[in-house]
């Protein structure tokens, strides 16, 4: 079967090697072939360029598996938005396989449940994270901190005399 990888980093400075290793070995010891890699590199309730070349990849049916590390990594937008994205690929005929989470199978009971549940879960986590970020920043103003770059930085006086000039 021919496999398609998405997985997806929250920042430049992070590395999907890690995912993607194991999502090859995974496709190697199925037997499969992986056709696409896809890469993010974007907060999971962004909207994510890779994600969109996949879904019209998916619309050509160019791959029957879409492997990803986890539900997490797919979206953390919440349970309609995932339940909406693997429907979308189902209905193309497209099964969504999860790294860590290999027990989610449609065939099963309570399968959309279970994804629900799941993607709750991820949007709550990045709900926290946005939360413990604003305190921690509203913390560093409360005690004097200049956050942003610092006014009238050399830079932006470079690009000034330059569209003057």
């Amino acid at each position: 079967m021919r496999i398609c990888t998405y997985c997806r980093v929250s920042t430049e400075d992070q590395h999907p090697e890690n995912q993607l290793l194991e999502l090859r070995r995974w496709a190697e010891q199925q037997g499969h072939t992986v056709t696409h890699e896809y890469v993010d590199f974007a907060s999971g309730a962004r909207r994510r360029e890779k994600l969109d070349d996949l879904f019209e990849e998916a619309r050509h049916r160019r791959f029957d598996i879409l492997a990803i590390w986890s539900l997490d990594r797919l979206t953390r937008e919440g349970p309609l938005a995932t339940l909406l994205y693997v429907h979308r690929l189902n209905s193309l005929g497209i099964r969504v396989y999860s790294h860590q989470e290999p027990y989610l199978d449609p065939k099963l009971p309570f399968y959309e449940s279970i994804i629900s549940l799941l993607a709750d879960i991820a949007k709550w986590e990045r709900d926290r994270r946005s939360q413990r970020t604003k305190v921690g920043l509203q913390r560093a103003v409360a005690q004097g901190k200049k956050l942003g770059r610092p006014r009238g930085s050399r830079d932006r006086r470079k690009r000034v005399v330059r569209r003057r000039a």
